[in-house]
């Protein structure tokens, strides 16, 4: 009996092990976008960008990535040169697995995309993704409301999904 105990034991440990990605001894490699703004609001459509929501997106985005860095087991790899070449390229959140490419293309294990969709000035929506960079795969995504759109509303999406849902199935 003691035997079965310790079998169906080592097969959970082994299940869990295929469900969570395996992190490399120097750390899982990262390739984190910027995130994009997805603006179906009509003060979006009447007023056009709102350089405050630019910032805003930077904002979480490096809100992210710090919470990484300071999770450990993790190396970001540096994005920044691709801006020029993004730009001209569909959103990411429509690209049909583009984001995987240009993970692959930077040395990136995963790729990390999100977008804010903003539904109305007190409505919006945080949604990010974790795929997989060689395969396309979807690994984990994450969903979190957004009431207000101002800085601390945004950071606190952001550091919402952070505290409970990003580095759960390490906990």
């Amino acid at each position: 009996m003691r035997s079965i105990s310790v079998c169906i034991a080592l097969a959970c440990v082994v299940s869990l092990a295929s469900i969570v990605p395996a992190m490399s001894a120097d750390g899982e490699k990262l390739a984190i976008f910027t995130f994009e703004l997805y603006d179906t609001s009509l003060e979006g459509e009447v007023r056009g960008a709102d350089p405050a929501e630019a910032a805003r997106l930077e904002m979480i985005t490096d809100l992210l990535r710090d919470a990484y860095r300071d999770q450990g087991g993790y190396e970001l790899v540096d994005t920044d040169a691709m801006q020029e070449r993004l730009a001209t390229m569909p959103k990411l959140r429509t690209c049909n697995g583009c984001e995987s490419r240009l993970a692959r293309e930077v040395g990136a294990d995963q790729v990390v995309t999100g977008f804010v969709q903003k539904i109305s000035t007190l409505i919006l929506s945080l949604s990010m993704s974790v795929h997989d960079a060689e395969t396309g795969n979807l690994v984990r995504k994450y969903n979190a409301s957004i009431r207000g759109n101002t800085d601390e509303s945004w950071s606190h999406g952001v550091r919402y999904l952070i505290r409970n849902q990003l580095f759960e199935e390490q906990q």
